[in-house]
């Protein structure tokens, strides 16, 4: 071997050794979970309660910076190209990650192979809301009333290619009429002109809609989730009325870049799923409409990538393109 070679070699060892060395360490500073939206969104929520547990189990602060901008993509291209040490980290919904790239052309990152799979901690389901003025009562009034004038009804969203935004195309779809979709720049002024009667129906998530539900002052005709919720038992799951291809709703989770020692991934994930576990835990996101359900490593990767093709396939139904 040629001393070259050999020093050559002894950098990369040594590299190799400087990091198993720092994972060792990890965390020894400040972490930062950078959230591609504004504050106050379920993201933020979950994302501070997340940041909170690990702060407490691994003992150095973590703590939560909003990058809203692209429908969430400015946010996740900064963390795709961050530095794999660790202290830069995604808590995002899967907008930005599998719904996202397949409407921009001009992606700045690609999900399988720029970033890290943490911990998926959660699938968040929607109610689907109309005005209480509005004459459906239940998710069949809804659907023939849309089958009766198409493309009269319409729905709101807080922005072309969101999450409840697609939820909604794939409701319509399976049910089988049309409906001209209203983006927002945001969820509060779409539930604001939905209450104020402006438009006719939307999706959003629960932790969101469940005060202006109990208050009566949005009536849910239906929840995503696979059961009715403890939090709203009166309100029927999409299943009961008919339609069992919907799906949850939204989920979040934690990455990390590509490149993420094993190490603090494994350590990351661990502490995130010892502290979800906890019983004051347990009750916090119950009281949000929440129930943690993590997948974590091979499992989370394997999910994004089924959740990225099911979203590919509502988007070339429903012909939907970027604004």
């Amino acid at each position: 071997m040629s001393w070259g070679m050999s020093w050559g070699s002894s950098l990369a060892l040594a590299g190799l050794a400087s990091t198993q060395l720092r994972a060792a360490d990890y965390p020894t500073r400040t972490v930062t979970l950078i959230v591609p939206y504004a504050a106050g969104g379920t993201a933020d929520i979950l994302a501070r309660i997340t940041a909170e547990i690990l702060g407490e189990k691994l003992g150095r602060s973590f703590v939560v910076e909003n990058k809203p901008g692209a429908s969430g993509m400015i946010g996740c291209n900064a963390v795709a190209k961050a530095a794999p040490d660790g202290y830069t980290l995604l808590f995002t919904a899967g907008g930005p990650l599998t719904i996202g790239p397949h409407l921009t052309k001009n992606a700045q990152y690609r999900t399988e192979a720029d970033f890290t799979p943490l911990a998926l901690m959660t699938e968040v389901p929607s109610f689907l809301v109309v005005n209480p003025n509005n004459p459906a009562k239940t998710v069949a009034d809804l659907i023939a009333a849309g089958k009766a004038q198409p493309k009269k009804l319409n729905f709101a969203s807080p922005g072309v290619g969101t999450s409840v935004h697609l939820l909604a195309e794939l409701f319509r779809l399976e049910a089988g009429f049309e409906a001209t979709h209203v983006p927002y720049r945001g969820g509060a002024p779409a539930v604001n002109d939905l209450i104020s009667g402006h438009v006719d129906f939307l999706f959003e998530n629960v932790p969101q809609l469940l005060p202006q539900v109990t208050a009566g002052t949005l009536r849910a005709l239906a929840v995503t989730a696979p059961s009715r919720l403890p939090s709203a038992p009166n309100v029927p799951t999409l299943e009961e009325a008919g339609l069992r291809n919907i799906g949850v709703g939204t989920w979040y989770g934690l990455l990390g870049p590509a490149g993420l020692p094993t190490e603090i991934s494994t350590l990351v994930a661990q502490a995130l799923r010892g502290g979800l576990t906890e019983a004051t835990q347990v009750k916090r996101l119950a009281d949000l409409g929440v129930t943690a359900d993590l997948k974590t490593g091979k499992d989370f990767a394997a999910f994004l990538a089924g959740d990225g093709a099911r979203w590919k396939s509502v988007i070339e139904r429903a012909r939907i393109e970027a604004p």
